[in-house]
């Protein structure tokens, strides 16, 4: 039975190894400090720059991708999931493929997992692990490039080395990049700061969206949380909202008018209610405080702009809701493969939706992706 429509895969993932940042990806002024895997009872570590990673228990508890054995040498993840290895972190993209076949997905855009945090304090090495991920996945996917799509990675402690970044993976890497993905905030400091703006420029000049993730990226909110799932449910989640407010309320689409930016992984139903506190809470300001204001239009007029995306979570109950707010052509479909706490199968599960027409699955499955990544 012929599929209905190509399946545009906005927010997939890989898990990186070992290899990720191997002596020919990784700078090398930086090889003897190349991230080591470490192992604690069954447990495996990324152990960089002096941390380990995750952190399972204690204040900044949290969840990360776990590293694959290198060397012949195998780690417990990498015996616990042997036969999904080779999709999830990319050795074998043709078994990515395979599994993309069997979710119903043609095409995949590929963002990292270890970047989900601050890896270290010293923004001239976490620049430098930038530039290995970003050389090591553009070698992965230029292996199907027609199914596999990137984003690249930058650290924005470092403006200048971003900057830099975004014209060299742009310029010297084959496949470029269809986008570059950041955190809502730069540890504590808000994406509207003016320190940042050359990097939207520069993004903006070269027509690379940018993709807001969710993840821990305040280190005193994070360190708040000592629970697992609190951990995840707050500061994993929260700083996408602060990186909203800073594109929308703090003025940075219209000084970038241009600019197309995403939000990822919070589904869509936040929507409906921080643009409902943002209309209550602006209200006041616009009629007493205009001065207060960075923003030249209401919030939701950004999002029906055309520089404003979000994915949704295919079993959202307020998925029509929003596709009435924003309209059917900002919404993206993500299948989070291959982070454990997706659910199989959405692609299917979308399409049998009976509250959504058929015009927004297509638009959600097919134009949007293609229209915000320009595939």
């Amino acid at each position: 039975m012929t599929r209905p429509m190509t399946v545009i895969d906005a927010d997939a993932h890989v898990l990186e190894s070992l290899e990720t940042f191997g002596e020919q990806y990784l700078d090398s002024a930086y090889r003897p400090r190349r991230p080591q895997a470490a192992k604690s009872g069954e447990r495996d570590y990324w152990h960089i720059d002096g941390h380990l990673f995750p952190r399972y228990s204690g204040r900044g508890c949290h969840i990360i991708g776990t590293p694959t054995g290198s060397g012949g040498v195998k780690t417990h993840a990498t015996r616990k999931f042997e036969g999904v290895m080779d999709s999830n972190h990319l050795r074998d993209p043709a078994a990515r493929i395979r599994e993309m076949r069997d979710q119903e997905i043609d095409l995949q855009v590929i963002y990292p997992t270890l970047f989900l945090l601050p890896l270290t304090a010293d923004a001239a090495y976490g620049a430098a692990l930038c530039r290995a991920y970003n050389n090591w996945i553009a070698e992965r996917c230029g292996k199907a490039p027609e199914q596999l799509k990137w984003v690249a990675v930058v650290n924005l402690e470092d403006v200048d080395s971003a900057v830099a970044e975004l014209k060299r993976v742009t310029a010297e890497l084959k496949p470029a990049p269809v986008g570059v993905m950041i955190l809502g905030t730069v540890g504590e400091k808000l994406l509207n700061h003016p320190s940042l703006f050359p990097f939207y420029a520069t993004a903006e000049a070269l027509d690379l969206p940018v993709a807001v993730h969710v993840g821990w990226s305040v280190p005193s909110l994070a360190n708040m949380y000592t629970s697992l799932p609190e951990s995840t449910l707050v500061p994993f989640t929260m700083p996408l909202l602060m990186g909203f407010t800073a594109f929308v309320v703090g003025g940075l689409l219209d000084r970038f008018p241009k600019l197309r930016v995403a939000f990822l992984e919070l589904g869509c139903e936040w929507v409906p209610f921080f643009v409902g506190r943002m209309d209550h809470t602006l209200k006041f300001f616009a009629q007493h405080m205009p001065e207060a204001l960075a923003m030249k239009r209401k919030p939701l007029d950004y999002l029906r702009s055309g520089q404003v995306y979000v994915t949704c979570e295919v079993d959202d109950a307020l998925l029509p809701h929003v596709l009435r707010l924003m309209g059917e052509e900002h919404v993206l479909y993500a299948s989070d493969i291959p982070h454990a706490d997706r659910d199989d199968f959405t692609v299917r599960t979308l399409r049998e939706r009976d509250d959504i027409p058929a015009s927004a699955k297509a638009k959600i499955l097919d134009q949007n992706p293609r229209r915000f990544y320009r595939l």
